[in-house]
């Protein structure tokens, strides 16, 4: 059985944040794959990834290489949050790390076209 839990006793306050912001059935959903190759993992995480690139753009800021800096930080972060935890939050693969930051870039890509005046 997988862990949902940051920590191994699962009673941190970093789990008791996580599992209040994501409870572990919808992250279970979320990690659902959609298809993979050794190139690709699409899952529906890769979906909320693109809408926050066209999210930023759209409400936040119009500067590509913030965006980037930002997505790239948070996915260093998550990672070592969850680094040897087993928690299906953070758990990650190098592939699904360079999906997450490419589809972030291509909604902001996206945006910009749909929404560039």
């Amino acid at each position: 059985m997988t862990s949902h839990f940051v920590t191994e006793g699962g009673n941190s306050t970093l789990d008791k944040i996580v599992n209040f912001a994501i409870p572990p059935n919808i992250v279970g959903f979320l990690n659902t794959t959609l298809y993979r190759n050794q190139l690709m993992l699409i899952n529906y995480w890769s979906f909320i990834h693109f809408i926050s690139g066209l999210v930023y753009y759209k409400y936040i800021s119009k500067d590509f290489k913030l965006w980037v800096w930002i997505h790239i930080l948070f996915e260093i972060t998550e990672y070592l949050l969850g680094y040897g935890t087993g928690n299906p939050l953070f758990v990650e693969e190098g592939v699904d790390i360079a999906m997450d930051i490419t589809l972030s870039l291509l909604g902001f890509k996206v945006a910009q076209k749909l929404f560039r005046k």
